[in-house]
């Protein structure tokens, strides 16, 4: 828990400082550092007891925006502190209580702030303005379906609103922000695409686009902003998506990182042509790309490796050169064994092809206990990168599997699409395909096979237990999803108007929703399990967990229950991960048999 991660990095407006966001003193925290220096100290901007997440500096470059929560509940404000530090933060979010998105501050209108937020219960979402200084928010749009803004032009005259009626089905509208009023931008015709993202050039006449257009390579497009007509593209070769966007404020160079499902890759443009401008080259891994320089010379990145936790990297935005910009000392990585990471696939039952990434302790002997380990989503994916949690079940002599099933993101379109609906049993045998996989490596202990996920991976869980008893030692399930009729009923306005889709109407498929709800088999798990959940979580609520901790213990089943009471859909606070841990650990060890660790280096 000491190998700290560094996960946003943002350049300051006079390009001598690095503002990034860390976890090393237990939670998401803001520090500021000397960009030349990459080992210089780093200084805690505030303290601040709740985790914060970095918006925007102020144009005047002696301030910036982030926004924070209370015990990970959602309900995002917006706040603002001096970058010297100087001052306690000012709330300019006060009042209603709102699950706010991300803050936009133009360059030429540094006098309002605009963002998209929506009420808990509700799916409509709504765009705002609000003073710098603070007051009174101003409703500038109102959707009645989720949306989200993307991108303010500088001159804070103009808007670009994702209208997210499904992973599947999203629109790019344009907005007058004077007076509300939406253009339809793309796409012009009756075609279903996913957007990534969309962003302004500087001056505001062109927009670019990041899509799928309704196929399985991602797109990159410049739009007229006015006609919306075509004026150039990128075409991605392989099937993917782009996870973030960034644009140079001189026009000149476009930068994305491209999710490839199982790992990420940076791409850097030319954004008058959409041609490659230069190649990046970065170890696998996950990362992110971040922020431009004000002279576009520089490109923050932040990435992750299997053995390197997440960090800081600056990257030329001429040469495609990376570089740390941040190296700081780890001491704590020394005691971690050597990480062997790979990556494989396996041909369900109907031939599709299941990424599947394994990690292994280096120095192994014998037959290992695994950790199987299906990710969130649905249409989240698991890539190479660093974990603590990996890392810390490899030095107790686990091995990790984390498949990729069918719904997974990042593969293209078809495969994300193919979980949705009646043919979530599909994903069902995947499940059971993958666990008899890990069972079956030469490096496994096949009775010794733990079934560990989180959030709809946390229902994977259940759904292994109930379903396919026999294959499991034991279970982890870190706030999972019980019962979809009380699921529907409780999660945000939001989660529910996304999973009308991917799982089912709770009105018009009742039979289907509660044939593949855990609980109505719950009499059939027979395996222990551990329970995790946060008291404030809003998007699979505790009551879910509560659910199947009752069932389990009402037929003597092994059953521990973790409840963090600052948490919500998350585990975030080193404390609570440290106990998480120790517990599972304990657990795990008391109901599928002793390890014998790997030696460290």
């Amino acid at each position: 828990m000491d190998a700290f991660l560094n996960t946003e990095a943002f350049l300051s407006r006079d390009g001598k400082r690095v503002i990034f966001t860390s976890n090393r003193d237990g939670l998401p925290q803001l520090y500021i550092a000397d960009a030349a220096r990459p080992d210089s100290p780093a200084k805690r901007l505030t303290e601040w007891p709740e985790r914060m997440s970095f918006e925007a500096t102020t144009p005047d470059g002696q301030a910036l925006l982030f926004r924070s929560d209370k015990g990970a509940d959602e309900n995002w404000s917006i706040w603002k502190v001096g970058l010297d530090g100087s001052g306690p933060p000012v709330e300019l979010t006060p009042g209603e209580t709102l699950h706010r998105d991300g803050a936009f501050l133009p360059d030429l209108a540094p006098d309002t702030i605009f963002f998209s937020g929506r009420r808990k219960e509700e799916a409509a979402s709504a765009v705002y303005a609000i003073p710098t200084n603070g007051g009174t928010a101003r409703v500038i749009h109102r959707d009645d379906k989720p949306g989200f803004l993307l991108d303010v032009s500088r001159d804070g005259k103009q808007g670009l609103f994702m209208r997210y009626l499904s992973g599947s089905e999203t629109y790019l509208q344009h907005l007058d922000l004077a007076t509300g009023a939406p253009r339809m931008l793309y796409p012009q015709d009756s075609r279903k695409v996913t957007l990534f993202d969309a962003q302004f050039s500087p001056d505001g006449k062109t927009v670019y686009v990041a899509t799928d257009g309704g196929g399985e390579q991602p797109l990159l497009l410049a739009l007229d902003a006015r006609s919306g007509q075509e004026l150039a593209r990128y075409v991605e070769k392989t099937p993917s998506l782009v996870s973030s966007l960034s644009l140079a404020k001189t026009g000149e160079t476009l930068a994305f990182a491209l999710d490839a499902g199982n790992h990420s890759e940076i791409r850097l443009l030319d954004a008058r042509t959409l041609k490659p401008r230069a190649q990046v080259s970065m170890p696998l891994g996950l990362g992110e790309v971040q922020d431009f320089s004000e002279d576009g010379r520089r490109l923050t990145a932040v990435w992750s490796t299997p053995s390197s936790p997440m960090d800081a990297w600056v990257i030329d935005a001429k040469t495609g050169k990376a570089a740390s910009l941040r190296k700081e000392p780890r001491p704590s990585l020394k005691e971690v064994p050597p990480i062997e990471a790979s990556i494989t696939e396996l041909r369900a039952h109907d031939g599709l092809a299941l990424p599947i990434n394994v990690y292994l302790p280096k120095n192994r002997t014998g037959k290992l206990p695994v950790i199987v380990c299906y990710h969130g989503g649905p249409a989240g994916s698991s890539k190479i990168r660093w974990s603590a949690p990996i890392a810390f079940f490899l030095s107790q002599g686990y091995a990790w599997v984390e498949p990729n099933v069918r719904g997974s993101g990042g593969f293209g379109r078809a495969f994300e699409e193919a979980d949705n609906g009646p043919r979530r049993l599909e994903a069902f045998k995947d499940i059971e395909a993958t666990g008899r996989w890990a069972a079956s490596q030469p490096w496994a202990d096949s009775n010794r096979v733990i079934i560990y996920g989180g959030s709809y991976g946390g229902y994977s869980v259940l759904i292994g237990l109930t379903r396919m008893p026999g294959l499991w030692r034991a279970g982890v399930d870190l706030f999972g999803v019980a019962n979809m009729k009380t699921f529907m009923a409780t999660t945000s306005g939001l989660i529910r108007e996304i999973f009308l889709l991917e799982m089912g109407d709770p009105d018009k498929d009742a039979a289907f929703l509660d044939s593949i709800s855990p609980l109505a088999d719950a009499d059939r798990i027979v395996d222990p399990l551990f329970v995790y959940a946060g008291a404030n979580d809003v998007r699979v609520p505790r009551g879910e967990s509560d659910q199947i901790v009752r069932a389990l213990r009402e037929r003597k089943i092994p059953v521990e229950y973790m409840v963090a009471e600052n948490e919500g859909h998350s585990l975030i606070r080193k404390d609570n991960l440290i106990e998480f841990l120790a517990r599972a650990a304990r657990f795990l060890e008391t109901h599928a048999g002793p390890t014998k660790p790997p030696s460290p280096r």
